[in-house]
């Protein structure tokens, strides 16, 4: 038995090779694949009743606010981000807050139903962008069209049931109800949803039947878009009507889990590199005590965000109930995130990109042999 299953993959059991790793199989498989775990555990918080907003404010504050404000370490908090990139941060920094806050007095729905796409979006291309990793590390020819495959799976598992939702119009979040355009509501929308989430899914299966069969199966990458499709593809069935939204705080805590690791390593790597320049993120960077410090640095500024927003709700210049001060505050900084990480998430795993350029380039480009040592760029 242990023979075939080292045949199967290549040689190298279920583990994968060392090097196949992003940091090392233990850290990949709890801070990127095996935090997934948290999943079931906030969707049994939200089936036990805890109410709406405890939730939401326990998640936002523990974690999801802290993952947006790491992607400010590397990028506001940089000097030489933003010397190479002062007109985008800054234009960031102006206009999104500015669109949040015109959306949230006048066309807050609408301000919704963008961000709940906008945020599945940004979830299932953060595991792109992890799979592209292992790709690399693992350097194997793929079968022809695997790469489509892979993103093509990762892009549809999370729509099937949310899209059945959302044409009969029970898609919330809390008492705002999510739209649609008027021509996607229909039936048809969600039988052709569930054809190319077949068809992907299909594709995909045969595909890892292939490559493992001939030794090519790439392990992490494996596990990693087998774990996403099957939570992504069963979250919206986990709850409805204004419980909807919890069953997604639930993805949104695995990928915020994920996405500390990933900025984690990338300080961490570029620290080690000599690419930050500025004392203070050098300090919070790294393992140790200063990853408590990176921790609690983005704990601390999630504070602040809270706190700026309750003053302003005390002072209610807007007339506005507390929720929409907090969507106004958190979608002003949320966005900007997506925006910044979808820029890298398409571009940090291309050849020639460089890490002093594009901070998450890092992991791909940083491979594990013992001692860790630095590529010049993105494989």
């Amino acid at each position: 038995m242990e023979k075939a299953l080292q045949a199967g993959a290549g040689g190298y059991g279920w583990s994968g090779h060392a090097g196949d790793w992003i940091h090392a199989p233990k850290w990949d498989l709890t801070i990127l694949i095996g935090s997934a775990a948290v999943v079931p555990l906030v969707l049994f918080v939200v089936w036990a009743g805890v109410p709406n907003l405890a939730l939401n404010i326990t998640v936002t504050a523990l974690i999801g606010g802290p993952h947006v404000f790491s992607t400010y370490l590397a990028t506001y908090a940089d000097p030489a981000f933003r010397r190479t990139h002062k007109g985008l941060l800054l234009a960031a920094a102006i206009l999104i807050p500015a669109v949040v806050i015109y959306a949230t007095i006048h066309h807050f729905q609408i301000l919704l139903s963008f961000f709940i796409f906008a945020a599945s979006i940004h979830v299932l291309q953060q595991n792109a962008y992890l799979t592209d990793i292992y790709r690399a590390r693992n350097g194997q020819k793929e079968v022809p069209f695997a790469r489509l495959i892979d993103y093509g799976l990762l892009s549809i598992c999370i729509y099937p049931i949310a899209a059945y939702k959302l044409v009969h119009s029970d898609f919330k979040l809390g008492d705002t109800q999510i739209l649609i355009p008027d021509v996607f509501m229909t039936p048809a929308t969600y039988y052709v949803v569930w054809g190319i989430f077949g068809v992907f899914l299909m594709a995909w299966l045969a595909k890892t039947a292939y490559e493992w069969s001939s030794g090519r199966l790439n392990v992490p990458k494996t596990i990693l878009i087998a774990a996403t499709t099957v939570i992504a593809f069963f979250i919206p069935a986990a709850a409805s009507g204004e419980r909807l939204e919890l069953a997604f705080q639930a993805v949104n805590t695995w990928h915020s889990l994920q996405y500390l690791g990933i900025i984690w390593y990338v300080q961490k790597v570029r620290k080690e590199m000599g690419l930050i320049e500025s004392p203070t993120i050098r300090k919070i960077s790294g393992s140790g005590k200063a990853t408590w410090y990176f921790y609690g640095t983005c704990f601390a500024i999630t504070a602040v965000l809270f706190g700026l927003l309750l003053g302003l709700y005390a002072v209610d210049p807007l007339n506005m109930p507390f929720m929409r001060y907090f969507y106004m505050g958190l979608l002003s900084v949320l966005l900007i995130h997506y925006f910044l990480d979808g820029w890298f998430f398409a571009v940090s795993n291309r050849k020639g990109v460089k890490i002093a350029d594009v901070p998450f380039a890092a992991p791909a480009a940083y491979r594990p042999t013992g001692r860790e040592a630095p590529v010049a760029a993105a494989a």
